[in-house]
């Protein structure tokens, strides 16, 4: 404002203003002085308020933040949104690196505009420690989808992928002689990614037994020494398919002592379903003719000339599900070797009584006495062993009805016979059993073949001689009147 009077002052001392000032347009000219100084000074007090409204402007601008709520939590203030998802980034792969697993994090996350000191901005670290602290988060997995449900998910696709290839591989390795046509699952299958916690994913070797078998229930057989498919399959009630279906990778001919195989039967949430082209060899089965002797029973058949099967080769389609064959289409066929005809001798001779005659027979007479009855190993042997090769048949000691044809325990397969009198008899470690329970049969009649089933170190049939259901020595009786 000095300035300005200065100026003004000046201007009305100058001798030529004085002069145009005393002439008749004096009082114009003051008035037009007196506006040039109102916008002089109201001009400097504008542009004050100018600079000072770009000052408050300016630190208004370098003050604006964005408030971060996680789920209405607050989690800090920061100048910049992408900042902040860098850190967010960054803390969720370290998660992911944790957790083998891809995540998705489930807090509702919040930006709110804000103004902050640079004082009440927060650190990386106070950002991440609330994170921390504050977040939730599910795993993206991959679930195995069967028919439209969910039967299990693992962490990664690969794992999900292996799994089913691992699904696949038994009956991929079954087809190793096979052209393949096709090799799918029975069942609609696809991978889907889904959010699950981390308590919801399953173990590997568990979800692929849970779908192979369709339970989690074990039950397993230890394989012993004489045991076979058949065998193991007739002690446990199942038939030698289903035993094949519950072991898969095993193979049915090779199995050896400490094996273990499953006794469930799998019914499987996935099915694998195989198309396949082979050439395979059948058997073409032989003819029996019979020739009739007198001196055989009109029961007893003693083999002449043995059988034979034929040989053909079969080219075929077949289909297969989990291992089975469940359709066949023969496409050609070709004789290879043809079948020879087995000839049997059958008695004339009526058979004796089937009743104990009282007094005993060696049961197996072509054979030779490997272990006598009495102490034996440690331990005490009931009967005697009388060895001959397997498929040697065993005779009746004496007539009677049969009361146990079966798989008895250490015996292996076994008969029992009771004659009458409070004697019964007993033939372990049999083959094959031809006679059934409450048959009856006459002393010298073939009842069984030699074997080594049970607990057996070769064939030969252990001979059981019991009075009231306690054993006695069979050497006292066999021979000599019992009753």
């Amino acid at each position: 404002m000095t300035k300005i009077k200065l100026i003004i002052t000046r201007i009305m001392q100058n001798q030529r203003v004085k002069k145009f000032l005393s002439n008749q347009y004096a009082v114009h000219i003051s008035v037009l002085v007196s506006v040039t100084i109102f916008v002089l000074i109201f001009s400097h007090i504008l542009n004050i308020f100018q600079v000072q409204a770009a000052m408050i402007q300016e630190h208004e601008l370098a003050i604006r933040c964005y408030e971060i709520y996680f789920d209405g939590q607050y989690i800090g203030s920061i100048r910049n949104k992408q900042n902040f998802n860098e850190i967010l980034e960054g803390f969720k792969e370290s998660l992911q690196e944790q957790s083998h697993a891809e995540i998705s994090i489930s807090n509702q996350i919040e930006f709110l505009e804000g103004h902050a000191e640079d004082t009440e901005i927060s650190t990386q670290d106070e950002i991440v420690a609330r994170i921390k602290s504050q977040i939730q988060y599910n795993l993206l997995a991959y679930g195995v989808k069967v028919d439209g449900k969910i039967m299990g998910e693992l962490r990664t696709l690969d794992e999900a992928e292996s799994l089913l290839n691992d699904i696949r591989a038994p009956y991929e390795s079954q087809l190793e002689n096979s052209e393949i046509i096709s090799l799918d699952f029975a069942e609609e299958v696809e991978i889907v990614q889904v959010e699950v916690s981390e308590y919801d994913i399953d173990n590997y070797e568990q979800l692929l037994a849970f779908l192979q078998k369709g339970t989690t229930e074990e039950r397993i057989h230890v394989v012993e020494s004489g045991d076979n498919l058949w065998v193991i399959a007739d002690q446990y009630h199942l038939t030698v398919d289903e035993l094949i279906s519950a072991n898969p990778t095993v193979d049915p001919v090779l199995i050896h002592p400490g094996d273990e195989l499953s006794l469930i039967i799998p019914k499987p949430f996935i099915g694998v379903q195989t198309v396949e082209m082979a050439t395979i060899e059948e058997k073409i089965p032989f003819d029996t003719e019979y020739e009739y002797v007198s001196w055989l029973y009109n029961d007893e058949y003693s083999t002449k000339i043995s059988g034979e099967y034929g040989v053909k080769e079969v080219e075929a389609k077949i289909v297969k599900e989990n291992g089975l064959e469940v359709a066949r289409e023969v496409l050609s066929e070709e004789v290879v070797e043809e079948p020879i005809t087995r000839v049997v001798y059958n008695g004339t001779q009526t058979p004796p009584p089937k009743k104990g005659t009282g007094s005993f027979i060696n049961p197996l007479p072509t054979g030779y006495v490997t272990s006598r009855y009495g102490s034996r190993w440690g331990g005490f042997h009931y009967g005697i062993d009388i060895g001959a090769k397997t498929g040697t048949a065993i005779k009746a000691a004496d007539g009677g009805e049969v009361i146990y044809a079966g798989w008895f325990g250490d015996y292996g397969y076994m008969v029992e016979i009771d004659h009458g009198g409070g004697f019964t008899t007993r033939y372990g470690h049999c083959s094959q059993i031809y006679v059934s329970v409450g048959e009856k049969v006459y002393q010298g009649k073939t009842i069984a073949a030699v074997g080594s089933t049970g607990y057996s170190t070769g064939p030969h049939v252990h001979f059981e001689v019991r009075k009231y259901g306690s054993p006695v020595n069979p050497d006292y009786y066999i021979g000599t009147q019992y009753r």
